[in-house]
């Protein structure tokens, strides 16, 4: 009896406890409206061409459309100043997801930018996942 009662309190106590967050983890959306989300938006709008730049070479290499990104397809997975406090040279890392045509999704990337004055230069690009393509847009494949 007093081993039934110790699995029930420990799965009920499993259940309960929120999950931990984790180093991967991205960064947490700005409330809507607000000047955060402004300042975010702006940020991923003036970035938004050198996010292009990699995802197209990239991606030309697999399918004959131009993938595009999103501004709202990005999330920022951290951002650091490099210098600490107060310092204007940045490491950014964001998870983009290009699509194609009506929003098909072809993947998942991560690149790593460093930010300073008047730039943004990618120090590290990763392809984290290729995804398939419908049936009808197969023929954008350039190695069937």
């Amino acid at each position: 009896m007093n081993k039934y009662y110790i699995v029930v309190l420990l799965t009920l106590a499993m259940l309960l406890t929120p999950p931990l967050l984790t180093l991967a983890e991205e960064l947490p959306k700005p409330p809507k409206e607000s000047r955060e989300e402004l300042y975010h938006d702006m940020f991923l709008s003036l970035l938004s061409s050198e996010i292009d730049k990699p995802i197209l070479e990239y991606y030309s290499k697999l399918i004959n459309e131009p993938s595009v990104v999103y501004t709202y397809m990005i999330d920022v997975i951290s951002a650091e100043r490099v210098y600490g406090y107060r310092s204007f040279r940045f490491y950014v890392t964001l998870e983009v997801h290009p699509v194609v045509g009506p929003h098909i999704s072809v993947g998942k990337d991560r690149l790593k930018f460093d930010i300073s004055a008047g730039k943004a230069e990618l120090i590290e690009f990763k392809h984290l996942e290729t995804h398939q393509l419908p049936e009808h847009w197969q023929h954008i494949l350039l190695n069937q």
